[in-house]
């Protein structure tokens, strides 16, 4: 998930929360059990549903893999590529690695279990 992405989810989420509760304070205005309020109730379940689906994106911090110019390759956990990018800047751009490991921003990627897998393999 890039940045943009996990932003536009996390605004998607604050718009459907205040549309539920708009949704909410309607359906107390109507009868119990009339048409009206039977299809509001469906609204606010189908943007309950989705409000899970993007709090389960947007919370889950990814395996980003990635390779170094000189050779070998690392990771770093985030939740989006950029702030995996932004990790290994922090923790590769410092005076002990200069020169020895440096991240190919080119091949950051989310890791998959064959990828992780393949390249576990070159420790065996």
């Amino acid at each position: 998930m890039t940045e943009a992405k996990r932003k536009s989810a996390l605004e998607r989420i604050v718009v459907l929360t205040r549309r539920n509760d708009e949704l909410d304070s309607l359906i107390k205005h109507y009868e119990p059990s009339t048409a009206m309020e039977e299809m509001l109730l469906e609204i606010v379940a189908e943007n309950t549903t989705h409000i899970q689906e993007l709090i389960k994106a947007t919370d889950k911090r990814y395996e980003f893999l990635f390779n170094f110019k000189g050779g070998g390759w690392n990771s770093e956990w985030a939740f989006t590529i950029e702030e995996a990018k932004e990790l290994a800047k922090i923790k590769y751009e410092t005076p002990e690695y200069t020169g020895t490991c440096v991240p190919d921003y080119t091949t950051f990627r989310v890791s998959t279990p064959a990828d992780h897998q393949n390249l576990m393999s070159m420790f065996y």
